[in-house]
Order: structure tokens, then sequence, then C-alpha cells
């Protein structure tokens, strides 16, 4: 007689296959966990060493003197021993110094010529400025050695883009509460768990077909918060041609609608960025509210009138909204999208 267990059956059923489907379908290549395994030499490496270093080689080279060079081998190896930051400082530390090379990349030296010596250039990680450079995989049942050496665990569906993790989603039945998959994703990120897997990591889910929450790496279980696309936002109807085209069999579910909002490559793309942010030991990532009403100020402050001159705003906050982080994501974003119009930003405050 064989045993099933029902509970996983319906899980991997319900929500991690359509998940992984979706994903699939909105550009990410699927990676058997077998193959993922060979590209990370051991269960306690979390890099797809393979899928990082040929990223690194595309999207990076200097110019020097009107030439382009590529980065020297010694360089390409050096960038992914880097990345790999140790833990010594705790698990937010850490993770802030490896978001620190993911938004802003590395210098490195190269040898440019023989009477010219050696110059630094910077190398990316990810390559903002052209979308289509960079590579999303998800891998299923990811299993990573526990930090304590003492068994492991296996979170249901990792996302990486370059061959870096970046997001965890973890899957429930519909009969599940979703924060039994928050809860687990707290537990791994504890030290003696998996923090080598969280120290790259950006976005994480809990999500049943039903009910989906997110939020990023340590963030506590009450702070998870619930995304909705803006009916009034110029994204919608991006997200409305995604989720057809994505999801064209069935019908969507809260965790397709959720998934494309917060993993489709090209909101990773915007969220990485400009939409984290660390305030002392806390990590924070942005309520859909101010993702939306910092992309309405940008589109504000891009239109001008026949005269070059722009409109003004008000944007009405309740106590509690969170406007100072808002904010400072829309500081982040204006001094990085319109950095060659050198922006000068007052903030004025009545404490």
């Amino acid at each position: 007689m064989i045993s099933v267990n029902k509970q996983g059956y319906d899980e991997l059923n319900i929500s991690q296959t359509p998940a992984l489907e979706l994903l699939e379908r909105i550009g990410y290549e699927i990676i058997r966990p077998d193959d993922a395994e060979v590209m990370r030499d051991n269960l306690y490496n979390v890099i797809l060493k393979p899928i990082l270093k040929s990223q690194l080689e595309r999207i990076n080279s200097y110019e020097y003197k009107d030439q382009v060079h590529r980065f020297s081998d010694s360089n390409i190896q050096k960038a992914m021993h880097d990345i790999d930051v140790a833990l010594t400082d705790g698990l937010i530390k850490t993770n802030e110094k490896i978001y620190d090379v993911l938004t802003l990349g590395k210098s490195y030296e190269e040898r440019v010529s023989k009477t010219d010596g050696v110059r630094s250039f910077n190398m990316n990680y990810i390559d903002y400025e052209h979308p289509e450079n960079n590579v999303f995989h998800a891998v299923e049942e990811f299993t990573v050695e526990r930090e304590d050496g003492q068994g492991h665990v296996r979170p249901d569906i990792v996302l990486f883009i370059n061959g870096i993790p970046f997001g965890v989603i973890e899957c429930k039945k519909a009969s599940v509460s979703i924060n039994q998959g928050i809860s687990q994703m707290l537990r791994n990120q504890n030290m003696q768990y998996a923090p080598q897997l969280f120290k790259y990591v950006q976005v994480v889910m809990s999500t049943n077909k039903n009910e989906t929450k997110y939020g990023t790496v340590g963030t506590p279980a009450k702070f998870w918060g619930v995304w909705k696309e803006d009916k009034q936002s110029d994204e919608l109807d991006w997200f409305k041609n995604v989720l057809a085209e994505a999801v064209n069999d069935r019908i969507p579910t809260i965790q397709d609608r959720n998934i494309i909002s917060l993993f489709h490559p090209k909101r990773v793309l915007d969220i990485i960025p400009y939409f984290l942010l660390f305030d002392r030991n806390d990590k924070k990532i942005t309520r859909y509210q101010q993702f939306f009403a910092i992309k309405e100020i940008m589109k504000t402050i891009k239109e001008t009138d026949e005269e070059g001159n722009r409109q003004s705003g008000v944007i009405w906050h309740t106590q509690g909204s969170g406007k100072s982080l808002t904010m400072v994501m829309l500081s982040k974003y204006l001094l990085s999208d319109l950095a060659n119009d050198h922006p000068q930003l007052v903030v004025v405050t009545d404490r």
C-alpha cells in the first residue's frame, strides 16, 4: 500500500505547480532541482555559479580610449567571490552589503596598457539599463543545508536573477493559512537555519490561490503586506495584458495576480533598486500605495507644457501611512532615474 501525503499533494497541484507554470510564462526558465545542485557544487552554496559567471561576462565591459574591453577572467572570478559576503555582522547588515553591490556594482582594477598602467572600472551584477540582458530562473524544492549542519530547509520556490537568488515563495493549499508559510519563512531566516540564502533575498511571499502576503528579509509577520494593482495607474493596462496572456486557460487567482505584480521581470527591476531601503537594522519594502504614488509623481515630473514647465502636486497621507518612506524611495528614484538632470532635493519638515 502506498502512503500519500495529501497536504503535500494539494499544495503541489493547487499552488506550487500553477506558480511555476506562471513564472515560466512571464519569462523565467525553470531549472530542475538536480540540475541546480550541480551548478551549486554543494547544498550549502546557493549561487548558480555557471549562470552568474556567464552573465558577468555578458553584461559587463569597460571603455578606455574609445575602445571597449572585457573584464579579465581573474576579475570575473573575484566578482563571483565578492558577492558571497560573510555573515559576521548578522543577516540584515550582510543583506545590506550585498544589496549595495547588486544596485551599485563594484569597482575592479584592469591593466589598460603598458604605458597607462592600471585603471578602475565598475562591474555590475544586474543590468538595469538593458533589462533584456538579464536572465531569470526558478527552482522548486530548493534544498539548502542548514547553517548549524542539522539537516536541510527546502523552500518551495526560489527565484534567481543572473544566478543570484532574490525571491522566495512558500506555497500552501487553500485550506491552510498563509501565516504558516510566513512562519516557515521567518524560521528559515534564523542564523541556525538558512541565512546564507536569505542574505541575497529581496522579496519573500507566502501564498495560496486565494490569499497572498509579501515582505522582505526580516519583515515581522504583522507587517507582511497585501498587494493590489492601482486601478488609476498607467501600469494597469500593462498588468491586464500580462495577466491575460499568461493565464489564458483558467480563471486567474490572487496568487497569479500577485506573482505578476511582484515577480514579473519588469517589476523586479523596479522594486530592487528603488523600492527597498534599510533603516538602521531593519529592511523595508514598498507598500503598493507607495509604489504607485511614486510612479505617479515621476510621471508628473517628466511631463512638461509647451514652455517647459512642470505641474506641482499633492499626495494626501493619513497618519502612519508611510509618508517618510515614500519620500526616501522617491528620492532614490529621482536621483537615479533623472541623474543626467542633476536633481536637487529639498526636504521641509515641521519637526
